[in-house]
């Protein structure tokens, strides 16, 4: 009986053998089936440091005193694009562009896939990577740039122009395609193999951070109880404070700045906000969203504001240590105007925004607390080039 097990194990094996022989012979009679070729796809993980919501942006914004919510979707992102060049040659690598950008407008990072050559997908070049987001003609008065795109077009072309955010527009509120945004990375290793690549390493993909490509100033005005009228009837940048260009991703050689002082007020505020002690709207050093909430309530505050604030305007980024001057009236009397000043030159770089907080406490001038700075950012960000 065991014989004949073995027979019956040895019969089938043979006959496994020639039907494998024989469909070995079929697939080799149609000839090798040629395997389907996927474009090499290169990624990408962009973040915004945002939360956007229907009405306020809720996220909170890193500060160098501590974080500070944004307002009035001056995190939101309507549209991104994305160069990649090698960065030994400049030769174009791949581009993307989409509206899809929900993911980021939640807080989160979103992985784009970038198609790429075959031979960049073989020889892994080192890269450059630029990314902008809400940077339009209507909003930053650019010209197209699209894959058709050189890296030195992109440089040069990638920019806010004279006729936005500067001192002649006073923009107050976030333009229809929102703020203009940038991240930048240079020097990044491209790693992974056909079709799925990454810049960055084998165990992290690299992260572009956007940040915001303007910055934002608000006035803060507010007198003791029971003192007579205080009007505010101008205020005015200084000359040569803020460029008339700001690139997005190099650093010029020289600028050009504003030629005039400029006018920031809208219009003549008549009577300031008054409150028992104006002093307590000073900044004392406390974590900047104290400061923030303190200021917000009091301009708030019903039926009575206790502030009067001016602004948010948005402007370009500046290298300058911005000053200006304040003109009023009190009790219907011209004073002398009095001066305002950031603390040092690089407090306006871009994402910056600055308080200024001026008081008449009932005798002498206007007295004015300039020194309110801070970062308008959620995270360490890869600020490699500005406007300067």
């Amino acid at each position: 009986m065991m014989k004949n097990r073995h027979i019956l194990y040895w019969f089938l094996c043979s006959m496994l053998t020639v039907l494998f022989s024989a469909c070995s012979s079929s697939d080799a009679a149609e000839g090798p089936k040629e395997a389907t070729h996927q474009q090499p796809q290169l990624a990408i993980y962009v973040y915004a440091p945002e939360q956007a919501s229907a009405k306020r942006n809720a996220a909170q914004t890193r500060a160098n005193e501590g974080e500070v919510d944004a307002i009035i979707d001056e995190g939101t992102i309507d549209s991104l694009q994305i160069w990649i060049y090698e960065q030994e040659t400049g030769n174009y690598v791949g581009y993307f562009s989409t509206k899809d950008v929900s993911a980021l407008n939640q807080g989160q990072g979103t992985i784009y896939q970038i198609p790429v050559t075959d031979a960049f997908a073989a020889a892994k070049p080192y890269v450059n990577v630029y990314v902008m987001a809400n940077v339009t003609s209507a909003n930053c008065g650019i010209e197209t740039l699209n894959k058709e795109t050189t890296r030195a077009a992109l440089l040069e072309g990638a920019k806010i122009t004279t006729g936005h955010f500067g001192l002649e527009q006073n923009t107050r509120t976030v333009p229809d395609d929102g703020l203009p945004f940038a991240g930048i990375l240079t020097g990044q290793p491209v790693v992974g193999d056909a079709p799925t690549l990454r810049v960055g390493t084998l165990s992290a993909v690299s992260t572009v951070q956007l940040t915001r490509a303007v910055s934002k100033l608000r006035f803060v005005f507010a007198k003791t109880t029971g003192q007579p009228t205080v009007n505010i009837t101008s205020i005015k940048m200084n000359i040569g404070m803020i460029p008339d260009v700001e690139y997005l991703f190099q650093t010029p050689a020289s600028m050009d700045y504003n030629t005039e002082a400029k006018e920031l007020l809208s219009t003549t505020i008549n009577d300031i906000a008054a409150t028992d002690d104006p002093t307590k709207y000073l900044y004392l050093g406390q974590d900047a969203q104290e400061y923030e909430d303190l200021i917000n309530a009091a301009a708030n505050k019903q039926p009575n504001p206790e502030v009067t604030v001016e602004g948010p305007i948005y402007l370009r980024e500046s290298d300058k240590q911005l000053a200006g001057t304040i003109t009023y009236t009190i009790g219907g009397v011209a004073q002398e105007p009095v001066t305002f000043q950031m603390q040092q030159a690089g407090d306006f770089k871009r994402n910056h925004t600055w308080i200024v907080y001026a008081y008449y406490a009932g005798a002498g001038k206007l007295q004015v607390q300039s020194l309110y700075v801070k970062d308008w950012s959620t995270k360490d960000l890869n600020h490699q080039v500005y406007n300067w």
